[in-house]
C-alpha cells in the first residue's frame, strides 16, 4: 500500500510498467472535466473509472487479484481503511469476472485519510475498505493490471533472480527471517520505544501482542520470493530490522529501510548489516541500484548510508511526513552495482 499526493506520482515511475502508463496518461488528462464512467488508457491493462461517492460510516472490505487499484480523491475527502489481506475474515468467493472478493468483516484496519489530490495504491495483498466518511465526494479509480497483456509471468520476464529472505551472516551478526517467538524482544528493543519510532514513519507499538500480529504478516510474506525482510540478531538477541522494499524488476532497483535498538546505536551494527544486505542484493539478486532515504533531521541515518558506500544524490525538498503532517527535507542516497562492488573489493 502506498499513500501520497498526485503531484508526486511521477516519482514512482518504473515501479510497474502499467503504472508507468497511468503516469504518462495523466499528463494529458483533466480529470475534473471528465464525465463519470469508464475511460480507456490501454485496453484491459489500464483503465479509469470516475465516480461520485456517497461516504458512509461503515462500508464493505474488498480485495482484487488481477488488478492494482490507484484511488485518487478529486473532491471533498475520503477515508479508506487498509489491512493485510489475511487479517480480514469472511471474504466471499473470488469473482473472476469482476476481479473482486468482498467481506463484511468488522475489523477497523488502519484508516487512511485522503484529502483532495491524495491517492492510495492498493495491491492484491492489500484489503481495503473505501468510501468511509460523511457527505458526498468524487474520485478516480485507476485499474492497473498486475501482469501486462503479452507478458508470460513476472518471474519469466524479470532480469532479477529473486531468492527471498535468506540468512546472511557477518562476524558479529546473523540476519534471518522473523519468528513468532521474537515478538517480545522486538517490542522491548525497538518497536515499543518512542525514542526509536520518533525517527521513523510508524507509531510506537502499544504492546507485544500488536508486534506479534505484525510479525505474523511478515512471516506470511516470506512465501513471496520478492520479500526481503530480516531481523538482526547478535549474541542470541534480536536488536534491529532491515528490509528491501519498493522493488522494481523493471528498473532493477529497490530501497532499503532499517531501524535499531537504541542500546546498540553508535557501534557500526547497522552499517555492517546494510553492507551485507547490499552485497546480497547486488550479487545474488542482481539489482542495479539500491536507494536509501532519510529525513534531514535524522543525520545519524545518513552516516549509516555513507559508511555503507552510498552516495548522496540530492534533497527532496519539503517531503510530507505522513506521520506528523510536517513538510521536511528528505536526503536521497543510492549505490550503483558496478561502482559499489569495485569500491568494496
Amino acid at each position: 500500500m502506498i499513500v501520497d499526493r498526485i503531484q508526486r506520482l511521477p516519482l514512482y515511475y518504473g515501479m510497474h510498467p502499467n503504472l508507468d502508463k497511468v503516469i504518462l496518461a495523466l499528463r494529458g488528462m483533466d480529470l475534473d472535466d471528465m464525465p463519470n464512467g469508464r475511460h480507456e488508457i490501454d485496453g484491459e491493462d489500464v483503465f479509469l473509472n470516475i465516480m461520485d461517492t456517497e461516504l458512509k460510516p461503515v462500508t464493505t472490505w474488498e480485495a482484487h487479484r488481477n488488478y492494482i487499484d490507484l484511488q485518487l480523491v478529486l473532491q471533498h475527502e475520503e477515508t479508506i481503511a487498509w489491512a493485510p489481506l489475511d487479517q480480514i475474515k469472511g471474504f466471499s468467493d473470488y469473482n473472476p469476472q469482476r476481479d473482486i472478493q468482498l467481506s463484511e468483516g468488522t475489523s477497523q484496519g488502519s484508516p487512511i485519510h485522503l484529502q483532495k489530490g491524495m491517492f492510495g495504491i492498493f495491491f492484491p495483498e492489500d484489503a481495503h475498505q473505501p468510501g468511509l466518511g460523511s457527505g458526498k465526494g468524487r474520485k478516480a479509480v485507476f485499474k492497473i493490471k498486475v501482469i501486462p497483456t503479452g507478458s508470460e509471468t513476472a518471474e519469466q520476464t524479470s532480469l532479477l533472480h529473486h531468492k527471498g529472505t535468506v540468512p546472511l551472516k557477518s562476524e558479529r551478526l546473523l540476519l534471518r527471517r522473523y519468528r513468532l517467538e521474537d515478538a517480545q524482544q522486538v517490542f522491548d528493543n525497538w518497536c515499543g520505544d518512542p525514542e526509536v519510532s520518533s525517527l521513523l514513519l510508524w507509531d510506537t507499538h502499544p504492546d507485544a501482542g500488536f508486534t506479534q500480529g505484525l510479525i505474523q504478516d511478515w512471516i506470511a510474506a516470506y512465501k513471496n520470493k520478492r520479500s526481503y525482510h530480516w531481523v538482526v540478531e547478535m549474541d542470541g538477541e534480536v536488536i534491529g530490522d532491515i528490509a528491501a522494499m519498493n522493488c522494481s524488476d523493471h528498473l532493477m532497483q529497490c530501497e532499503i529501510g532499517y531501524c535499531l535498538s537504541k542500546r546498540f546505536w553508535g557501534q557500526g551494527i547497522m552499517t555492517e548489516s546494510l553492507i551485507h544486505v547490499m552485497r546480497f542484493l547486488f550479487l545474488e539478486v542482481g539489482f542495479h541500484r539500491v536507494i536509501g532515504r532519510h529525513f534531514v533531521g535524522n543525520p545519524a541515518s545518513g552516516r549509516v548510508l555513507q559508511k555503507a558506500g552510498m552516495k548522496q544524490e540530492g534533497i527532496t525538498r519539503q517531503y510530507r511526513n505522513a506521520k506528523t503532517g510536517a513538510f521536511e527535507d528528505l536526503a536521497v542516497y543510492a549505490a550503483i552495482r558496478e561502482e559499489w562492488l569495485k569500491e568494496q573489493a
